[in-house]
């Protein structure tokens, strides 16, 4: 998945790029899950100096399709915005739209008062709803295999559901129907490493001799996973979604 980083300076001066300076860093958040691809990272360099006051955004930075975290950013400012005897700080958000998603409720002070220009911020949920499901169980989860690589994998008349289970011994069969899938698999975190293993061999019908590639394929490459709910992500090593999965329960 590409990222595109996009910086939108509201600057109170224009200056030229040569004169700018730099803040840098990372933002996170501590759930084990994906963003939707449509969201989107926005982080606001402010003045926070007068408490009677809103604060005033001087840079707005903004990842889109960001991926998986951490991600980095590297944010341009003007050294004529900014004036000694004020307060400067981060703020940073996920938004999918005009939905909040995540938020900073942390002040990360920068460039005065002591303050550097190197932080890593962490974000949090915003709200929650009674209805959201905790996140199911990476390992001894039945996953009905939804897409790869963006592709929608139909279930073939008469014959299994695309699927994958990781078992708690390290070992994991998978299928798109046809054949069997066995191997074994390594994870650490949200870190994943998928050792390929014997399979049957029988011919599949098109199209699920492709998807059967796409799915080996797809094993080899995965580097890491998100699980939101009952939803989960497998990703390459970049952060770009291999397969997607949703938990079923008997």
């Amino acid at each position: 998945m590409r990222r595109l980083f996009i910086a939108l300076a509201a600057l109170l001066m224009s200056p030229t790029l040569a004169s700018a300076e730099t803040i840098t860093g990372t933002v996170s958040y501590l759930q084990r899950m994906m963003l939707p691809p449509d969201a989107s990272v926005e982080i606001l360099l402010q003045d926070v100096s007068r408490a009677d006051a809103p604060a005033k955004t001087l840079v707005t930075y903004r990842i889109e399709a960001p991926g998986a975290p951490p991600y980095g950013f590297a944010i341009h400012y003007a050294p004529e915005q900014i004036d000694e005897r004020l307060s400067y700080s981060l703020r940073a958000s996920v938004k999918q739209g005009d939905k909040l998603l995540m938020t900073t409720d942390t002040a990360y002070p920068v460039l005065t008062r002591g303050a550097g220009t190197e932080v890593e911020m962490i974000l949090r949920m915003v709200g929650g709803s009674e209805e959201t499901k905790p996140d199911s169980d990476f390992v001894n989860t039945y996953w009905k295999l939804l897409t790869l690589n963006g592709e929608e994998v139909p279930v073939a008349n008469n014959q299994r559901e695309p699927h994958v289970i990781l078992r708690s011994d390290g070992n994991y069969n998978a299928t798109v129907g046809c054949n069997m899938i066995l191997g074994g698999y390594e994870v650490s975190g949200a870190k994943v490493a998928f050792k390929p293993g014997p399979m049957t061999m029988m011919a599949c019908i098109p199209p699920y001799d492709s998807f059967e590639r796409d799915l080996v394929q797809a094993l080899e490459a995965a580097a890491s996973f998100g699980i939101s709910g009952e939803s989960m992500e497998l990703l390459d090593p970049s952060g770009g979604t291999l397969a997607t999965f949703r938990a079923v329960y008997f």
